[in-house]
């Protein structure tokens, strides 16, 4: 057996479709290596045609960690998604077999590379009144956390409140950037990140073909049934790319066609801002799937050197 802090650890990333599973599970039958989920609606139960999780089939053949974990309505944020990863990562070497982590969630990403941000404790006076701020005039938070720290700002998603609240919340503080913060944070040098990226144009067209083949596979179903169990449409998980879509179809807000063509424009779009977001890790190892499934496995073992082990 290998040690834990010698043995170098891949995070197989990239943009949502671009084949990421593929290779994790190439890698994991050529070394006996099992798959840790990097992905942050692959946690939720009942939810598997619109996260795109493998096959049961599959799991059965291959461990997967950090899957079907948490219900829906189940809080679950990075400081948690880490723990359990790294407590996966010990249990499967124990055994004696390889680590591989696969996922495009970049913050739980990042979180495993260079840990978790702490910062001043939370102000729950400040955050109700930045949240006022927000309800009486929308977009406001946005705003100003673009003049305050324009990093954070292209970094969080514009629904996301949350983060963009504690960005605000850590500079009125200490007077520091959050950004600025991040970069103080020491790299676990056991995990390397292999992004996986292929033409544009190809991984659109694979996008769309995938949103088609969610809903033949029932994925209008799969919203309804999470609603019949009770389920608000309100939740974090259920207002995700796709989901929310689904939920407007079926409260008659959107058509069919529309629906589907909502799903396809913002998943391209998720694309778009993952590729933006892994740019920004320059240790971050890039390897395109126009040299094939099968080279790009021989150099990650190569990079890995996990022949030697």
């Amino acid at each position: 057996m290998w040690g834990c802090r010698t043995l170098k650890i891949p995070i197989i990333t990239g943009p949502t479709a671009v084949g990421k599973s593929e290779i994790a599970l190439k890698l994991a039958r050529l070394v006996d290596g099992e798959i840790i989920s990097v992905d942050s609606m692959q946690i939720y139960t009942y939810m598997d045609i619109g996260t795109s999780k493998v096959s049961k089939e599959i799991r059965n053949e291959i461990p997967h960690h950090l899957i079907d974990i948490v219900n829906p309505d189940e809080d679950f944020d990075v400081k948690k998604f880490r723990d359990m990863a790294l407590e996966s990562v010990e249990s499967i070497i124990s055994k004696g077999k390889k680590p591989i982590l696969a996922g495009g969630s970049g913050l739980y990403v990042e979180a495993l590379k260079y840990g978790i941000f702490e910062g001043p404790s939370k102000n729950k006076t400040l955050r109700k009144a930045l949240t006022e701020v927000e309800e009486e005039s929308p977009g406001a938070l946005r705003k100003l956390l673009f003049a305050i720290d324009p990093i954070a700002y292209e970094k969080f998603g514009k629904n996301d409140m949350i983060r963009t609240i504690r960005a605000i919340e850590v500079y009125i503080s200490t007077g520091r950037k959050i950004s600025d913060l991040w970069n103080e944070r020491i790299e676990d040098g056991r995990f390397i990140t292999f992004v996986i990226e292929r033409d544009r144009k190809e991984l659109y067209d694979i996008i769309d073909r995938r949103v088609e083949e969610m809903f033949k596979a029932g994925f209008i179903d799969e919203v309804a049934h999470l609603i019949d169990m009770g389920y608000s449409t309100k939740l974090k998980s259920m207002r995700s790319i796709g989901y929310k879509e689904v939920v407007q179809y079926l409260e008659g807000i959107l058509s069919l066609e529309e629906c589907m063509n909502e799903i396809k424009l913002l998943t391209r779009h998720y694309a778009k801002r993952q590729l933006i977001w892994f740019r920004k890790d320059e240790n971050a190892v890039w390897l395109n799937l126009s040299e094939g499934e099968d080279r790009m496995v021989d150099k990650i073992l190569k990079i890995l050197n996990w022949g030697a082990l």
